[in-house]
């Protein structure tokens, strides 16, 4: 394929529009009649709602928590902070078998 211009598209003029007609679009029917645009509508589900406004309060939580950077902080300073090698292990276990579960349903081999 070849496309032979690379200038972009002029912007279809709406000098000879109303402000009605730019505003609320009609379309052309039959025989010359018009119809109003219909909007298009969301409907979102309970667990969508819930999803949305779970959404809306992660919005406003520091990105950094920053009680959380102090206290290890404090933990390294005093020598007191310790691994827990069995969480990371037990972890790293979980996010294998999800990936590999994942894997699988989208036709991938593990």
């Amino acid at each position: 394929m070849e496309i032979p211009e690379k200038n972009p598209l002029p912007a279809p003029s709406a000098q000879h529009l109303s402000a009605e007609e730019v505003l609320h679009p009609a379309t052309e029917l039959r025989g010359g009649q018009s119809k109003t645009a219909e909007k298009d509508t969301v409907r979102l589900t309970e667990r969508g709602r819930e999803f949305k406004a779970a959404a809306e309060q992660a919005h406003f939580l520091p990105e950094i928590r920053e009680e959380r950077v102090m206290q290890l902080k404090r933990q390294l300073e005093e020598g007191t902070y310790r691994v827990k090698g069995h969480r990371i292990a037990v972890n790293m276990i979980n996010e294998t078998l999800e990936n590999n579960h994942v894997l699988k349903h989208i036709d991938i081999e593990a």
